[in-house]
């Protein structure tokens, strides 16, 4: 179950992203807030794919996966 959540949850935030992209940056006629929106959506992207990829790394090596409560 858990992992059907976070397909729902990643993909429903990429078509939100979608369609913010296109209804922001694509529709909108001043270049500063185009570029302003990009940015800050590309920092976003990187710092969620950086933790996302510290998370993985970190499970590989945890000793305590298996241990149950």
């Amino acid at each position: 179950m858990k992992n059907i959540g976070l397909v729902f949850l990643l993909g429903g935030w990429i078509a939100l992203t979608v369609y913010g992209a296109y209804r922001g940056v694509l529709e909108t006629e001043f270049i500063v807030f185009k570029i302003s929106i990009s940015v800050l959506w590309i920092g976003f992207l990187i710092l969620l794919i950086s933790a996302l990829r510290q998370r993985f790394k970190e499970y590989k090596k945890d000793p305590y996966r298996d241990v149950e409560v």
